[in-house]
């Protein structure tokens, strides 16, 4: 067990040399404003398209099946398929290039939305813009890990990741007003287009920025990798290995952030269903309410991220599984009393303390990663938690809810019961995944210690 002394006398910072290879604070938090900047718009390029479900429908003559592989599965299937790749790609290669070209590549793909004429080809440059997106996370985590000393990891990465949430709550103002502007235009003569719809035009405004921000990728230094160099790395290297080494570990935290994930994807699908056909409230309503979720969320992120740091600094090992566990069982109220809430306001209080414990999954991960993975995996590992998490919580996660309420219940104003029973069960065995593993990961975290002591 870490002792008080150990602590004080920096045993948990970083390896001797470390210090003194990493950028300045100033910079590494730069770094991060930058990729929080890129971030918030990745999310606005991802969440647009469905504000246009309706004119896109009326133009292209599609089905509600149709749309929904547009929606959906075009861009999730090629974002966490891909994520894997460029991992490995920022494993090896300078990754603000590998930043720098994700996003030209997804900017491009949301400009080519906008001159799709058919079915094809607006699912195609989905796809594309679901390629480009995946070369964000690893490169970006894998940099914050090494940007950062130890101690502060977590509240770096919970900044970062606070962009999600507030591109999420961003895209539906900046995303309208978008749109708005985009109607004045509709149907003006555009160079290489010709007439464009209202629809294809937003698509053009939120894709152009894209070539804009791709050079906040170049606007700070490459951090040099944590343990670049060492015959560690080397030796322990591969990532069969690697698995090998930790199996369950990462088992038992994969498959508890995933139920977190399908947690938190089943509810952002559905509670907008919920909030109309339980509480009769029009989008215009319950949107704003749940814009102003997502700022709490982020906000909360970035607050519980400063407290598991803390918590580390102090000799805590295991802060960053732990921590999570107290949350879960503090929110229980919440989670249980949700889908029984009478009171649309009171239902709103309790989704938003839900966020706590379906916000921070992917924060805590990369930070578990950041601490025990050789620099030459993380990026490899991270685009394998990408590609789980997209896979089961966005491709199952939802389709859960609808196959209870459909084939289970028979009633779909009874889909808040399946969110209950979704978010109950989730949390739960999240919950009793952490506990378990809790060991493992102090075990993990001493042994790698005592490597970068050396």
């Amino acid at each position: 067990m870490t002792t008080a002394t150990e602590v004080a006398t920096g045993m948990l910072e970083d390896a001797p040399g470390e210090a003194t290879q990493r950028p300045s604070l100033a910079t590494a938090w730069w770094m991060v404003g930058a990729l929080f900047l890129i971030y918030v718009f990745a999310w606005l390029d991802r969440l647009t398209v469905s504000m246009l479900v309706p004119p896109i429908k009326q133009q292209m003559a599609l089905t509600d099946f149709q749309m929904s592989l547009i929606l959906g599965p075009a861009f999730a299937l090629s974002y966490a398929l891909f994520a894997i790749p460029l991992g490995w790609a920022a494993d090896r290669f300078p990754r603000r290039i590998v930043i720098f070209c994700g996003v030209g590549i997804w900017a491009l793909a949301t400009l080519a939305c906008g001159f799709a004429a058919t079915f094809g080809e607006l699912l195609a440059a989905r796809v594309v813009v679901g390629i480009g997106e995946a070369a964000l996370l690893p490169a970006a985590y894998s940099m914050i890990g090494d940007a950062f000393p130890r101690d502060k990891v977590t509240v770096a990465t919970s900044v970062f990741q606070a962009a999600g949430k507030t591109g999420s709550a961003a895209a539906f103002g900046l995303g309208g007003f978008a749109i708005a502007f985009a109607k004045s235009l509709d149907h003006i003569d555009w160079p290489f287009h010709g007439p464009a719809h209202y629809w294809q035009i937003t698509f053009a405004l939120i894709g152009i920025p894209g070539f804009l921000l791709m050079f906040l990728a170049l606007s700070f230094p490459e951090p040099p990798r944590r343990d670049a160099g060492k015959r560690e790395t080397v030796a322990a290297g591969t990532l069969r290995a690697f698995l090998k080494q930790h199996a369950v570990l990462l088992g038992a935290a994969t498959f508890a952030f995933s139920c977190l994930a399908v947690v938190g994807y089943s509810l952002t699908s559905w509670v907008p269903a919920y909030m109309d056909r339980h509480f009769g409230w029009e989008p215009a309503r319950y949107g704003v309410a749940l814009s102003a979720m997502n700022i709490f969320g982020a906000l909360a992120l970035v607050v519980c991220g400063r407290v598991v740091d803390r918590l580390f600094a102090r000799g805590m090992r295991d802060a960053h599984l732990r921590f999570y566990t107290w949350t879960i069982v503090a929110l229980s109220p919440a989670i249980i009393y949700a889908f029984l809430a009478t009171n649309p306001y009171v239902f709103l209080a309790c989704y938003a303390l839900i966020q706590l414990i379906t916000v921070p999954f992917i924060v805590y991960g990369s930070a578990i990663i950041a601490l025990l993975a050789p620099a030459g995996l993380r990026g490899q590992l991270l685009g394998m938690l990408m590609f789980v998490f997209n896979i089961v919580g966005f491709g199952a996660g939802p389709a859960i809810v609808g196959a209870i309420t459909t084939y289970v219940f028979h009633n779909e104003a009874m889909v808040g019961q399946s969110l209950a029973i979704v978010v109950i069960g989730g949390a739960s065995l999240a919950l009793v995944a952490m506990r378990a593993v809790l060991p493992h990961l102090d075990a993990a975290i001493a042994a790698r210690d005592q490597i970068d002591a050396i």
